[in-house]
């Protein structure tokens, strides 16, 4: 019995030791992951925003930012053009091709399988079309986000008070600075008992500093020529009548001369690839689902 009551005392002991061990180690790792994810998801963030673009789109329909709630919480959505290569892919005979130019954004929705907490969502489409701020296809970021927030300078001063929405077809010029702030959620979840949980939010903030001179970069539109060279006649001399006349007739032949690029980017792909902004992506998450703000 004595020896019954030790080896008790023991194992007691033993499984107190090895319980606090592996809480320990689950709250470390989820430390780990969350320090390492939430400066990952601003990486991809601010990568995008560097290399926005602005040129030679029609009512500069560039950058869209806009103030939303979901669930109490900051849940704003951004929208813009942006010059890194897109991550879907378009397979054309035995080749895999990405864009150079793609619509993207960011976008928070409620969680459906954890309704207390946000999804993240990244879109993207595979070129610029001709309405560049909607459609697209959507990949997911992560899936325990508790706020997204973007503020927007319109200079260099910081102590200035940011702009909460951001329309660039109304401003013609993009804003010098966007500031981000996430909030994700780390701590044990289980799906039986969501109301007995330990949750703690992690914060993180990232300014970023957008392109300069944007605003002249806007209005610098390419224009196609007014004139063609007639046959025998050099492109820098003088037009004759009979040369006006003959330029004349080679147009109502040939059609309305192309526009010079002006306006959107023609869909260089659409005969290959059938048209359409989504691409391959994985669709719309977002039909069927609101916010409350």
């Amino acid at each position: 019995m004595i020896a019954l009551t030790i080896m008790a005392l023991i194992m007691v002991g033993l499984y107190s030791t090895l319980n606090a061990t592996m809480n320990t180690r689950d709250m470390l790792e989820r430390e780990v992951r969350a320090a390492r994810l939430g400066p990952q998801i601003l990486d991809v963030i601010e990568s995008d925003l560097k290399r926005v673009w602005a040129f030679n789109i029609d009512d500069d329909m560039v950058f869209k930012g806009e103030r939303r709630t979901i669930l109490g919480e900051s849940a704003d959505t951004l929208i813009f053009l942006t010059s890194i290569d897109s991550t879907l892919v378009h397979v054309v005979g035995d080749d895999s091709v990405t864009a150079d130019l793609c619509e993207t954004g960011y976008r928070l929705r409620a969680s459906p399988e954890l309704p207390d907490v946000l999804e993240l969502w990244r879109r993207q489409s595979f070129h610029v079309d001709e309405d560049p701020l909607e459609d697209g296809s959507y990949e997911r970021l992560h899936d325990r986000v508790v706020s997204l927030q973007f503020r927007y300078y319109a200079d260099d001063d910081v102590e200035t008070d940011p702009e909460e929405n951001w329309d660039a077809s109304v401003t013609h010029t993009l804003p010098t600075m966007v500031k981000v702030t996430l909030g994700i959620e780390v701590g044990p979840r289980m799906a039986d008992s969501q109301e007995q949980r330990d949750i703690g939010t992690y914060w993180y903030e990232r300014l970023v500093p957008l392109q300069r001179d944007v605003g002249l970069t806007m209005r610098v539109h390419p224009l196609p020529p007014t004139f063609l060279a007639a046959v025998g006649q050099g492109a820098g001399g003088p037009n004759t009548e009979q040369d006006d006349e003959d330029e004349e007739s080679d147009r109502e032949e040939d059609g309305p001369p192309d526009d010079g690029g002006s306006g959107n980017p023609d869909d260089i792909f659409g005969d290959l690839f059938g048209g359409g902004s989504g691409g391959g992506g994985g669709g719309n998450p977002f039909e069927g689902f609101g916010g409350d703000g």
